[in-house]
């Protein structure tokens, strides 16, 4: 694996083309959390979540023991991300437990979530080459080459006041001949979205917090910036999820909603229509 600066207007996809078939299968765990492989490489984003959080949901228990011992879904994880702090999405001790379990998995994450796990498995983070901490800006996003993944990791703002100084990363996922975007918790903001560079790129499946559906600022965001063939309502809290997805069935029918952890949904660039 190696890590560069990168210009991401140029991080790009052309869908395959000439009867050429790639798939990729994304599952569906707590939360954003998701693992997205193409059959070669497995890379998990927010997938380190194995516990209730507030009104944010966990891994049932049979889940729970394969995340423990890196075996079922989360077996051969070769690249391992998280977006950023919060333990909806990142809890330092189950990430200490599965880095642990998955000798082979690299993990790359922020300054603040690597802060956090050194307070769990501190002589692990510290030590082990396999942890990598990086820290991009809005002119020059990271980029990870590790196996048939090409990721490109950029800054999208959190929010204001005391979410302002939260690092969170969107990810842009190329894979499998495939383009997927997860944006971790990104404010509704078109003037960050436009700074990050959302506007120049083109993505097959993006992965949306639910809340960006609800009537309010987040639908105009989507049409511009996130329109891409295949959307995916995500982070809907447990509680929620008959109230949400009905809604999404009305509102948005075209929007895909995973409603449990382990569920996989497969993906071919053959198959993807352009949005309306």
């Amino acid at each position: 694996m190696w890590l560069r600066k990168g210009v991401f207007k140029y991080i790009t996809l052309l869908l395959v083309a000439g009867g050429l078939q790639a798939d990729i299968t994304i599952t569906q765990l707590a939360n954003e959390g998701a693992i997205i492989s193409d059959g070669e490489t497995r890379v998990m984003i927010d997938g380190m979540v194995v516990e209730p959080y507030s009104v944010y949901g966990g891994l049932p228990a049979a889940a729970a023991a394969m995340f423990s011992a890196a075996s079922g879904p989360w077996s051969g994880i070769d690249l391992a991300l998280a977006s950023h702090r919060h333990h909806d999405h990142n809890q330092p001790r189950f990430a200490c437990r599965f880095m642990q379990a998955s000798p082979d998995t690299i993990f790359v994450s922020s300054p603040q979530v690597l802060g956090l796990m050194r307070e769990k498995c501190r002589k692990l983070v510290t030590t082990d080459p396999r942890f990598r901490e990086i820290l991009p800006q809005y002119d020059q996003p990271e980029i990870i080459e590790l196996g048939s993944a090409h990721v490109t990791v950029f800054l999208l703002s959190h929010g204001t006041r005391k979410y302002a100084r939260i690092q969170n990363f969107g990810h842009l996922i190329r894979i499998g001949g495939m383009t997927v975007l997860h944006l971790g918790d990104a404010a509704m903001s078109p003037a960050d979205f436009e700074r990050a560079g959302l506007h120049e790129v083109k993505v097959d499946v993006v992965m949306i917090p639910f809340w960006y559906f609800q009537p309010g600022p987040g639908a105009d965001l989507v049409k511009k910036y996130l329109n891409a063939p295949v959307k995916l309502a995500v982070h809907i809290p447990p509680g929620e999820m008959e109230e949400v997805s009905a809604y999404l069935a009305e509102a948005y029918p075209a929007v895909l909603v995973p409603e449990k952890p382990l569920q996989e949904i497969r993906f071919s660039s053959d198959a993807l229509q352009a949005p309306p």
